[in-house]
């Protein structure tokens, strides 16, 4: 039994050191969080400097470079500590998410130059800053699926589904802007501002699925955001006749989204400082559990420290266990005490592990979605967009669930034709 109970104590230190990773997985998605922000901020400027063949907002575009550098060290200072044994949780499928990360990163600064340049379009550029921010969304949804703990789980997959929402928000922003500068806004325009509003929509819902009891603030948020005045400017955007647009409403577009996607970024930055708290609320728990455990282990050798097993079961009392050990046996009531505390940790485990299952589940279906979206790509010559519109609309004319779709695409993956075959 005393070898039970050591292990007992052994595995409530694991879950301590698990929490601890946790922590600073949570530490490193607050500014992973915030160097998105920059970036979002960064790609919306840099297009008004393109679209003004850069004699506009040149100096605007340098202080958001200068919040984004400011943000990029934050990340960087946290993979890079000085105590060399802090870990992250996750093992090697989050490491290889930082790796991936990095590695885009690295190429922000040939970014910049090509913007300087007047060397690419807003639209080449708004590709380029989407793809560096879904490798730092990619790195946020592994965090959330390798998170060992169902509540901090529930949060990361929250923030997750409100970052990739902004992140549609923020590519509206800039397809909404590109044709009010232009003062016209064609068909494809309008059908790609279409799919990036409803994916914000379906992105929003599954944050507030997921949310909680930040709902309650949530939805108080939102009675601060321009939502009417966002509703009008789309209307402007999508029921116009002939594809005429008031240029005039180009700041007014920009600025409105903006204040938006601040508010959300709020919202974040809210959901991560819970995160945190969370962390420390749970950490702080498990080590009392464990002080008290430990305490249990000298009462097999030493008699005068049965008392702190008072606090794993109310069926025996220090006394009896006293009693015990002054015949100079580990009786039953201490026998029954460890298994008391076994059955305890073991359900809750259990409990734990079907809660995690649970949570998971949105995160499983999002996979089979994403890689039914890259088999359409490779083998139809498809866009991301177009490859999730083939997806919807068989579901929608088969009267399935789009997840039960995409399944049946990676069942025929193999026999699917690539690009220019028969």
């Amino acid at each position: 039994m005393r070898t039970a109970l050591s292990y007992l104590v052994a595995a409530r230190r694991c879950e301590i050191d698990e929490l601890g990773s946790l922590a600073r997985t949570c530490d490193l998605i607050r500014v992973v969080s915030e160097l998105v922000h920059r970036l979002q901020h960064e790609r919306g400027v840099s297009n008004l400097f393109l679209a003004s063949k850069g004699q506009q907002y040149a100096e605007l575009r340098a202080q958001r470079i200068a919040a984004t550098d400011t943000s990029h060290q934050a990340v960087l200072h946290l993979l890079d500590p000085e105590d060399n044994t802090a870990q992250f949780s996750g093992g090697a499928r989050l490491y290889t998410k930082i790796a991936l990360a990095l590695h885009a990163l690295d190429e922000l600064q040939a970014l910049r130059q090509s913007v300087s340049r007047l060397q690419c379009n807003p639209q080449a550029n708004t590709e380029r800053y989407k793809k560096l921010v879904n490798v730092l969304l990619a790195l946020i949804f592994e965090a959330a699926d390798v998170a060992v703990d169902p509540d901090i789980s529930r949060l990361l997959i929250a923030l997750f589904h409100l970052m990739q929402g902004k992140e549609f928000a923020g590519q509206e922003r800039a397809t909404g802007g590109a044709a009010f500068a232009a003062g016209c806004i064609g068909n494809e325009q309008k059908q790609s501002l279409e799919f990036l509003i409803e994916m914000q929509d379906q992105a929003l819902q599954r944050f507030e699925s997921f949310a909680g009891h930040l709902n309650r603030e949530w939805q108080a948020l939102q009675a601060s955001m321009p939502l009417a005045e966002l509703q009008g400017m789309r209307r402007s955007l999508l029921d116009s006749r002939e594809g005429k647009l008031n240029r005039a409403l180009s700041d007014q577009w920009f600025s409105c989204c903006t204040l938006r996607m601040d508010e959300l970024h709020n919202v974040e930055m809210h959901i991560a400082s819970v995160l945190q708290q969370l962390c420390r609320d749970k950490t702080s728990k498990l080590q009392h559990e464990l002080d008290a455990q430990e305490q249990v282990l000298p009462a097999f050798g030493d008699p005068e420290a049965f008392s702190p097993l008072a606090a794993f079961t109310t069926q025996v009392s220090p006394e009896s266990l006293r009693a015990d050990s002054e015949q100079g046996t580990v009786g039953p009531h201490l026998t029954q005490a460890v298994v008391d505390m076994l059955h305890v940790q073991s359900a809750r485990l259990q409990t734990l592990t079907e809660e995690l299952a649970q949570v998971r589940t949105s995160l499983d279906e999002r996979k089979l979605i994403e890689r039914a979206k890259g088999i359409l790509m490779t083998h139809r010559g498809l866009d991301e967009e177009s490859a999730y519109r083939f997806l919807r609309r068989s579901a929608m004319d088969h009267n399935r669930r789009i997840v039960e779709v995409a399944q049946s695409v990676l069942s025929l993956s193999e026999v699917l034709p690539g690009p220019g075959k028969p």
